[in-house]
C-alpha cells in the first residue's frame, strides 16, 4: 500500500505543476498533510497526549528537513526537467544510500542476500524504466541534482524517522511536515518564486490527492512500520514504486507494457524476495547463531 501511494506522487505533480511554482506547490502538500494530521491526533485524543520538549522538536525539525523539505523540495524541481525514466532511476538510489547510512548509523547490516537483494532491485528498476530514458533540455543538470537531492534527504529523513519510531505516529509526523512545509516556504521566497497559484480543478484535484493520500495516509503508515521491521526489508519495497506506476498506466491510460519493462519487474520481485530472506539483514542484537 505505501509504494501504490508512492507511485501515484509524480503523475501528479506533473498534472499540478503548471498551475503554480514547484517550491510553493510542495510547501502547500506537506501543509496540508500536516494539518489532517493534526485533525487525526484531535480524534485520537483518548491515546494520550503527545510529549513535547525542545529535544524531540529539534529532532522532529530534522526529518522536517531532509524527509520533507529535501525529499518534497527536490521532487517536485527536478520533476520538471528530467524523462521519468531518468528521474525514477535515480530516485530509486535512495534505498541504496539509505542501506550504506544504517550499516553504521542503525546497525543494520546486510548480508550477502540483503546485498544481492538491494542491487537486483535497483538493476530491476533500471530494465523497466529504460524505455523513458532520454530527452535533454537546458535543465538536464539541474533536474538531476534536485532528483538526487531528493534521494538523499528521504534515505536520511528514512534513517531518522527509524530512530524514533514506536510510539505516537500522527502528532510526530504532522509537526515534522509543518516545519518541513515552513523551511519550503523559506526557501520559496528566497529564491524568487511568485506565488500566484491558479487555483483550477486539476490543480486542486492534484493537490489534495498528494496531500491526503501520498502523504498523509502513506507517512502514517509508513512510521508504523518502521517500528514494526528493519529499515532495510521496507525500503526495498520502494522499488516497486516504478512498477505500480507502469501497472497504472497499462490498466487505466492504455500504455504499452514492453518486454524489457515485464523482465524489470520479474527482476524487482526477486530482489525483493532476496532482501525478505532470513538472514538477509541482521539487526543489533539479532545476531543469528549457526543451527
Amino acid at each position: 500500500m505505501v509504494a501504490l501511494l508512492w507511485a501515484i506522487c509524480f503523475p501528479f505533480i506533473v498534472i499540478g505543476l503548471p498551475d503554480a511554482p514547484p517550491l510553493l506547490f510542495a510547501a502547500l502538500r506537506a501543509f496540508l498533510a500536516g494539518g489532517l494530521l493534526v485533525f487525526v491526533c484531535i480524534v485520537q485524543q483518548h491515546r494520550g497526549p503527545y510529549l513535547f520538549n525542545i529535544r524531540n522538536l529539534l529532532y522532529l525539525g530534522l526529518i522536517g528537513l531532509s524527509y520533507t523539505a529535501m525529499g518534497f523540495g527536490g521532487m517536485f524541481l527536478g520533476a520538471g526537467h528530467l524523462s521519468p525514466g531518468l528521474a525514477t532511476v535515480l530516485a530509486s538510489i535512495q534505498p541504496l544510500i539509505a542501506a550504506a547510512i544504517a550499516a553504521g548509523w542503525l546497525g543494520e547490516t546486510l548480508k550477502a542476500k540483503g546485498i544481492a537483494g538491494l542491487v537486483i532491485g535497483f538493476l530491476g528498476v533500471a530494465l523497466l524504466s529504460w524505455p523513458g530514458f532520454g530527452g535533454n533540455n537546458d535543465g538536464y543538470l539541474w533536474g538531476i541534482t534536485w532528483v538526487l537531492m531528493a534521494a538523499l534527504g528521504t534515505a536520511i529523513g528514512n534513517i531518522l524517522l527509524k530512530k524514533k519510531a514506536g510510539g505516537a505516529i500522527a502528532m510526530p509526523m504532522a509537526i515534522q511536515l509543518l516545519i518541513g512545509g515552513g523551511i519550503l516556504l523559506l526557501v520559496s521566497a528566497l529564491a524568487g518564486e511568485r506565488w500566484d497559484v491558479d487555483w483550477t480543478v486539476q490543480f486542486t484535484g492534484s493537490l489534495l490527492i498528494l496531500s491526503a493520500l501520498a502523504t498523509a495516509a502513506m507517512i502514517f503508515l509508513w512510521f508504523g512500520l518502521l517500528a514494526r521491521a528493519p529499515l532495510n526489508q521496507l525500503n526495498v519495497f520502494s522499488f516497486l514504486t516504478p512498477v505500480f506506476g507502469l501497472l497504472i498506466g497499462y490498466l487505466f491510460f492504455e500504455e504499452r507494457l514492453q518486454l524489457v519493462q515485464a523482465l524489470g519487474i520479474l527482476v524487482v520481485l526477486c530482489g525483493i524476495a532476496l532482501m525478505q530472506a532470513r538472514n538477509a539483514v541482521l539487526e543489533p542484537g539479532n545476531e543469528v547463531t549457526p543451527s
